[in-house]
């Protein structure tokens, strides 16, 4: 190969695709090369005129014409150079049109690499040079033959084999004297293709395709056959001359390249693509016929992360794929069965009578796993969860079937291991419920439905408001106000909390500075994070920025972080509290006491208080052991130096429980119901007259007395 710089002419109207064919080039070893760029047609058949560049790469795709157009109008002008065509997409008629025009080559820029771009150049300048030497000298034109990489074979017009240069003779099998003055069409596998291929050539002057040839020892392979009359020096038809390449390796790869698309690299098992593209065959059978009845089977493994966590992911593996052998047994022949992933599994059952087979599949699949697995010396006792969906007429796409599936699939692993759970319309309707809302809560953060709500916290050494609770409601344009309830579980599972919570923390702290400008600067204000957020890395910067957009003093904000989603990471929650506390910003431990353990935790936590969870003070005044847990979480927290507040505080009894332990604050229906801001600027009016006193060695009156003023200020509003 010479060392000479080629010179290259790219023709494209998108710079990106310039940049990678430059990158490409610069990994090719083998051969230089000065790459050209331009855009437009005009200034191309300007370059061309005078034949100066080596070779030309022409996208298909140019704006209002092709690089077909493009090829066509270069060589009328007399560009003798080679062109290779590059297009965004695999296409036989355009392949077959750029190649009948005169074009070297044909290349998906999707599938390019360096080594075939190298390759395609290079064949491209051979087969050049191999036309010019046809034409410039017999004797030139058989040494390029013979050193052609290419299998190069010519006929008479007769269509008998005149010219098999020593490529062809090493794919064939045969010696050059063995075919001379034979018909070609014994090469083909089929020999009737090659008559239509000759008629075509005798029509259109030019063939290109792919061909099935046949080697002397009767095996067959695929080739790509460039071929067109051969012409001698007068420009008399002489026969035909063909150029072929071997694509057997190549068409090796796209089927290997296909497999690994639609199958999994574990199991062999057909992958999520594979299978949405059966599930939408099937669906479209259902509809167009009623009987035709289908299932979906949707598993999962139990104890799969156990079982690889501590044996090891070699095992894991080898687990997975025993799982994928018995759950072929246990399937028909026209049953599919996929895996997604990790340790889930999906089925489709194909054509079932009645949707008993589904079930009776669900059991022998539960039975034939239950059976212990031998890998690398450990018997491995695992099972499965399945969730059951029968094809019904309320389903128009895959992904929704899939959506179900993996529903009830859950429902099946609450119900207890080992099981499975069939989706029924009730369930379908709570699914579409769902949907909708996610629509709707999409939309409500585009149209900014939210409004806060809040609700005092009161001090129970003197009864005044020391803060107030920010509390988001939904104000739906058809079902009106919906509590945080029903919507934040849906926004934490599909990520609209995070632009949900920035809005909250942003409008509370807007609201709060308003009151602190008024007059009511001891105000603090609580804000809920939400385990999502939470998470967030994040969470401290976007609270700095909304501090500085507020103009709002950090160290009158509390958060309100989950004691589960605490628990959740230790070091990382730590880190970030710690982080928080920095800024000025106090922390409460919200939902106290409703299960994780965290009494040993807590001396670690940089948090200022705890929130006592409403399920407790709802039985205190019933429960000694509501009782006796509320008294020591009380204790607790003082000898820790953290201050206690009490939620969902509404009777008497449970206020004289949390003045007779020392409770630090509280909030509840018994002073206050959540409430818009312009109504408890009045209750934060009136706090000013030591409302709502709740000692009553302080004011002098009796405890109902002080409780009534309490109850009865509150309700006046």
């Amino acid at each position: 190969m010479s060392k000479e710089k080629l010179k290259i002419l790219l023709v494209d109207d998108d710079e990106d695709d310039y940049i990678i064919t430059q990158d490409l080039l610069s990994e090719i070893r083998l051969m230089k090369f000065e790459l050209y760029w331009e855009k437009t047609h005009e200034n191309v058949l300007k370059l061309l005129t005078n034949n100066q560049f080596d070779l030309c790469l022409f996208d298909y795709r140019l704006g209002a014409k092709t690089g077909l157009d493009l090829l066509q109008e270069v060589v009328k002008i007399g560009y003798k150079g080679p062109i290779i065509i590059l297009t965004g997409q695999d296409d036989y008629e355009i392949d077959k049109e750029v190649m009948k025009a005169g074009a070297s080559d044909y290349l998906v820029k999707g599938q390019i690499c360096a080594s075939l771009l190298e390759r395609s150049i290079r064949h491209a300048l051979e087969r050049k040079r191999t036309e010019e030497a046809l034409v410039a000298s017999k004797d030139y034109a058989e040494n390029l033959i013979n050193s052609s990489i290419d299998m190069i074979i010519a006929t008479n017009t007769d269509l008998l084999i005149t010219e098999f240069n020593p490529a062809a003779q090493m794919v064939f099998g045969y010696n050059k004297y063995d075919v001379l003055y034979k018909p070609i069409h014994f090469l083909f596998a089929h020999p009737d293709e090659w008559q239509d291929i000759s008629e075509k050539i005798g029509q259109e002057k030019v063939f290109s395709g792919e061909v099935m040839k046949k080697k002397k020892t009767g095996e067959t392979f695929p080739s790509y056959l460039s071929a067109s009359v051969l012409r001698d020096l007068k420009g008399e038809a002489v026969g035909i001359i063909g150029i072929s390449r071997d694509i057997t390796m190549q068409k090796r790869l796209e089927a290997q390249l296909l497999y690994n698309a639609f199958h999994d690299s574990l199991t062999g098992l057909p992958n999520r693509k594979l299978f949405m593209n059966h599930l939408e065959k099937v669906l479209e059978s259902a509809r167009t016929n009623k009987d035709f009845l289908f299932a979906v089977l949707f598993l999962d493994i139990d104890r799969f992360k156990v079982i690889n966590d501590s044996l090891g992911h070699a095992t894991g593996d080898k687990l997975l794929i025993s799982i994928a052998e018995r759950l072929k047994e246990c399937l028909r022949h026209n049953d599919i069965v996929a895996r997604f992933g990790g340790d889930e599994f999906v089925i489709l059952l194909n054509d079932i009578k009645e949707s008993s087979c589904a079930k009776v599949i669900a059991e022998k699949i539960l039975k034939r796993l239950k059976d212990p697995f031998c890998l690398n010396g450990h018997s491995v006792f695992t099972g499965t969860s399945i969730g059951i969906v029968l094809s019904e007429e309320y389903y128009d796409r895959p992904e929704d079937i899939l959506r179900d599936a993996d529903t009830v699939m859950y429902r099946a692993k609450m119900n207890g291991r080992s099981n499975y759970a069939m989706f029924d319309k009730e369930m379908h309707a709570h699914a579409v419920k769902a949907l909708q809302m996610e629509a709707d809560l999409q939309r409500a953060i585009v149209n900014n439905e939210f409004k806060m709500y809040y609700q005092p916290i009161v001090s129970l050494a003197d009864g005044n408001i020391i803060g107030v609770e920010s509390l988001i409601r939904w104000e739906h344009p058809q079902d009106g106000l919906v509590f945080p309830a029903e919507f934040i579980p849906l926004a934490e599972e599909t990520g609209m909390i995070e632009p949900i919570g920035r809005w909250v923390i942003k409008e509370a702290l807007s609201q709060n500075k308003v009151w602190h400008d008024a007059g009511y600067a001891n105000t603090s204000l609580s804000v809920n994070v939400s385990a999502r957020q939470f998470r967030s890395h994040d969470l401290p910067q976007i609270i700095r920025k909304i501090l500085e957009e507020t103009g709002m003093n950090s160290r009158a904000l509390d958060l309100e972080i989950t004691e589960s989603t605490v628990m959740e990471d230790m070091d990382r929650s730590i880190k970030t509290l710690e982080e928080l506390c920095g800024m000025g910003i106090k922390i409460i431990l919200d939902d106290f006491g409703t299960g994780f353990s965290a009494i040993n935790n807590l001396r670690f936590l940089p948090v200022s208080g705890i929130k006592i969870d409403l399920s407790l003070m709802k039985d205190v005044a019933s429960s000694p052991g509501a009782v006796t847990i509320a008294k020591a979480i009380i204790n607790m927290a003082h000898g820790l130096n953290k201050k206690v507040v009490a939620e969902g505080v509404e009777t008497e009894a449970q206020l004289e429980f949390l003045r007779s332990h020392n409770c630090d604050m509280a909030q509840g229906y018994l002073f206050g119901m959540p409430m818009p801001a312009n109504e408890l600027i009045k209750v934060l009016g009136k706090n000013t007259m030591h409302y709502g006193v709740l000692s009553h060695k302080k004011c002098g009156s009796s405890k109902a007395s002080a409780r009534r003023k309490v109850v009865n200020s509150f309700s006046s509003l």
